[in-house]
């Protein structure tokens, strides 16, 4: 399978965690953009977020090195809600993905992504898809995930970090593991 990660599921660190470490168990081909990667750093509020971002951009970079694919080249032939995600379905339908995960459903019409082929899906729904598909592999690699963020926030249950992560019915399945 290959995705689209959208810039929104990229910039939280818990979720691009997990997404990314359940994609590497079940062998999904991540694709991105510079203009992606670009959009990461636009979307910091502050200038500590920005350095976050960037820091975390380097790493990705270093990791996913084949990931990255170049922005196409011509967007005229394709249409979306909000013009400034048209660059996205284009990476998609060039690189032959499956699927682009996003949050953002008003903006990526399901109707419109189907002619060429495409799904979306929402960062829950495709980890539990995985999860179907590669149980113990992917609760294993989202583990090591959770463990840190518990310790950094004892405060919190499993299941309201699994929540603010917008990962609530992924996060359910998880525990019952």
């Amino acid at each position: 399978m290959r995705v689209v990660f959208d810039t929104c599921v990229l910039v939280p660190s818990f979720l691009r965690a997990a997404l990314l470490a359940a994609a590497d168990v079940a062998q999904v081909e991540a694709i991105v953009s510079p203009r992606i990667l670009e959009e990461w750093v636009r979307a910091s509020k502050t200038p500590l977020q920005s350095l976050e971002a960037k820091a975390a951009i380097a790493r990705f970079r270093r990791q996913y090195v084949t990931a990255i694919r170049p922005d196409p080249t011509s967007l005229a032939q394709f249409w979306l809600p909000d013009l400034n995600d048209i660059h996205i379905l284009a990476l998609a339908v060039t690189q032959h993905v499956d699927v682009i995960v996003t949050h953002n459903k008003k903006d990526f019409p399901q109707d419109e992504l189907r002619s060429y082929g495409i799904d979306r899906m929402d960062p829950d729904a495709f980890l539990r898809l995985l999860l179907k598909r590669q149980g113990p592999g992917i609760a294993a690699a989202v583990q090591p995930i959770m463990a840190e963020v518990r310790a950094a926030h004892p405060d919190l249950s499993v299941s309201d970090i699994w929540r603010k992560a917008w990962l609530p019915q992924f996060g359910r399945l998880i525990e019952k593991l």
